[in-house]
């Protein structure tokens, strides 16, 4: 074989056969973590398309990637049960073994699907985690009503938790930020010292994130300092002119993991795809630290 050839938007792209052992070792020895609001499947204009999502996903050509804003029997988006569809839509693009974990958010009483005979539970809106490999274990915070923490651990690094949120929106909801953080981050520490990500709901200066920035790093920022941020230069994880960083990944410095860069990822930009969501996914490309001991079983906290 002459030569290695990897969609344009992976990793890598086309290297010769002798370097392919190297690269693969390279891309064992990193772990490439990515959060994105996926808003409901649908772009700004609130034009539904999964299988975009779908594709934007898997070109982020991330281990473990935390979603926002996942939906369940919900009518305006053909009963979909969209963690389900979306974990199946990545094996069969990617060819990998993609596993899922959906936990609900908003709590209704709505039953339209149920009626029609197209869903199979109430009408929900939650957090999903899609992972290239096996997960070992979940557990999950309620940290206000319609908002949660969820929390996973993956075969490939089993010492590193990783989290995924979504606070409460607009800057009226101040204190319900930090009401809900307050409730967060003793959770998130006792899951021991991993990755925070998510859609926080409001920008780096914010005195609700004062807590979130003491006990984490912020990747982005980290990375731009270095000159090791790609993608959006402006930092902003919102669609829009002005600037606007909302979407996180934060790390524990006394962790596994250590920052390599991070890209913030305009869906518009890349080939054939066009605008996915009302957000940018955020990827961060972490180095493997060696692990503290051995692999061995995960339980749920």
């Amino acid at each position: 074989m002459d030569s290695l050839i990897i969609y344009p938007n992976c990793r890598y792209h086309v290297h010769t056969s002798t370097r392919i052992f190297s690269l693969l070792h390279d891309a064992a020895r990193t772990f490439r973590v990515a959060t994105f609001n996926i808003h409901k499947g649908a772009d700004r204009g609130n034009h539904y398309d999964l299988q975009r999502t779908i594709e934007a996903i898997a070109r982020l050509d991330a281990d473990v990637v935390g979603v926002q804003e996942a939906m369940q029997n919900h009518p305006d988006f053909n009963c979909d049960d969209q963690p389900a569809l979306i974990a199946a839509g990545l094996r069969k693009r990617t060819g990998r073994p993609w596993t899922h974990v959906f936990v609900k958010a908003w709590i209704t009483d709505h039953r339209q699907c149920m009626e029609r005979g197209r869903g199979k539970d109430i009408e929900t809106e939650g957090l999903a985690i899609f992972a290239r490999d096996r997960i070992l274990a979940s557990s999950s915070v309620r940290l206000s009503e319609g908002r949660i923490g969820l929390a996973v651990r993956v075969a490939s690094m089993p010492d590193v938790p990783v989290i995924v949120t979504h606070l409460s929106a607009n800057q009226e909801n101040q204190p319900g930020r930090e009401r809900e953080i307050a409730t967060l981050l003793p959770w998130a520490v006792r899951q021991g010292p991993g990755v925070l990500i998510g859609d926080l709901n409001a920008r780096p200066d914010a005195s609700e994130l004062g807590p979130v920035m003491a006990r984490y790093r912020d990747a982005w920022a980290e990375a731009a300092a270095r000159g090791r941020a790609g993608g959006v230069t402006s930092g902003s994880t919102r669609p829009f002119g002005r600037v606007s960083r909302i979407d996180y990944v934060f790390y524990a410095p006394e962790g596994h993991l250590t920052l390599d860069s991070v890209e913030i990822v305009d869906t518009s930009t890349l080939p054939g795809l066009g605008e996915v969501s009302d957000h940018h996914p955020v990827v961060a490309t972490f180095r493997r630290d060696p692990p503290a001991h051995a692999t061995g079983a995960v339980h749920t906290r």
